[in-house]
Parts: structure tokens; C-alpha cells; sequence
């Protein structure tokens, strides 16, 4: 098995973090060797925040090379744009269609948002899934579950098997929301399953 890149990108606070943990912890209960890079940028404050994770039977490195990653999983639009780069030619994008503007936007008179951004991705992304988790997370009941869902849609194109992926939920999460997050895991692997 050749090494897997997957690389994910969104907004402080977006659960981005523990994502990539989980993804992690998944990998090392199928038996692979894996190496993470976080980097937060201003996370506290809605900044950027980007993880690389590396899944293989041998990872020498944490980092992704530009032009790199079989997986592109975004948060959010804008961040899916500013890492599109990473993408290999036969590269994957699974995308959030959340638009948070920038502060930058926000300080300008229209309070603009790229326009046309969904056709931009399109034509810069080999290959895009769009994953509508937040409308997902909704009829769940919980906000919260948009990255356990963007996780099930990813799952679907990766070497774990889905016991691996439930005993990193279960270590990763507390007790009282675990069956929650595994609901959630499974909405985003059939919606890819059933879309794709």
C-alpha cells in the first residue's frame, strides 16, 4: 500500500482538529503507521487551520507536498480554494458548502463573499464530492457532528474498515455523545455511498 495523503482545511473551531485525530486513531487501529502536522494559524480568533495526515505501512514524513494530497476534506469553500493546490491530478475534494467570509471580506462595504466560488472549485478540483454535513448535523439535532460527517463521507474512500474508524470515535469522544457521533459517521458514508 502506498502512502495516503489527506489533507483538511476550514475555520478555528470547526472541529478540524479533532478530525484529523480521529482519522489518525482509526489508522492505527487497522495496523498502519501514520504522521499528522497541525498547523493553527489565528484558530482561536476564525483564523485558518489546515492538518495533514500521512497513512501507509511506512510514513517517513508529516508534511504533504504541494500537488500531493489523494484528499482534500474542506470545511469550508474558501478554505477549499486556498488549498486546492495540494490536490494530485486525480485528487479528491470532499467540500462543506459553508461560506464563512473572512474578516477581511467582512470589513469591505458589501461584505463580499468570492462570487461564483462553487464553479471555481469545480473547475480547479479533479474531482469534487459535495458534502452538505451542516443540513445533515440539522436533521441529527446537533451542529456539533458536521466533522464526525465529513469523516463518513471521507471513510468510504479509504483502507479502514468501519470497526477501526467506530473504536477511534469511541477513544476519541466522551461516553454521552459516542452513539451519537457514530450516527453521524454512517450518515456521511452512505450519502457518499448513495451519491457517488
Amino acid at each position: 500500500m502506498e502512502i495516503t495523503n489527506v489533507l483538511f482545511s476550514g475555520v478555528g473551531g470547526q472541529g478540524i482538529l479533532t478530525s484529523s485525530r480521529v482519522l489518525a486513531l482509526a489508522a492505527v487501529h487497522a495496523g498502519l503507521d501514520v504522521k499528522m502536522s497541525e498547523v493553527h494559524g489565528m484558530a482561536q480568533r476564525g483564523g485558518n487551520v489546515d492538518t495533514h495526515v500521512r497513512i501507509g505501512k511506512e510514513v517517513p514524513s508529516s508534511l504533504i507536498p504541494a500537488g500531493g494530497a489523494h484528499f482534500l476534506v474542506s470545511f469550508e469553500k474558501l478554505e477549499a480554494l486556498r488549498y486546492m493546490a495540494f490536490l494530485r491530478p486525480d485528487g479528491v475534494a470532499y467540500v462543506c458548502p459553508l461560506e464563512i467570509p473572512p474578516l477581511t471580506q467582512n470589513l469591505k462595504k458589501d461584505g463580499g463573499y468570492l462570487k461564483g466560488i462553487d464553479g471555481i472549485l469545480e473547475e480547479k478540483a479533479p474531482h469534487v464530492i459535495w458534502v452538505d454535513a451542516p443540513a445533515m448535523a440539522r436533521e441529527l439535532g446537533d451542529l456539533r457532528m458536521v466533522n464526525v460527517i465529513l469523516l463518513g463521507a471521507l471513510s468510504r474512500s479509504l483502507p479502514m474498515k468501519e470497526e477501526d474508524w467506530e473504536a477511534a470515535i469511541r477513544e476519541r469522544f466522551p461516553a454521552k455523545v459516542q452513539e451519537a457521533c457514530i450516527r453521524a459517521f454512517r450518515m456521511g458514508a452512505d450519502h457518499v455511498a448513495s451519491n457517488h
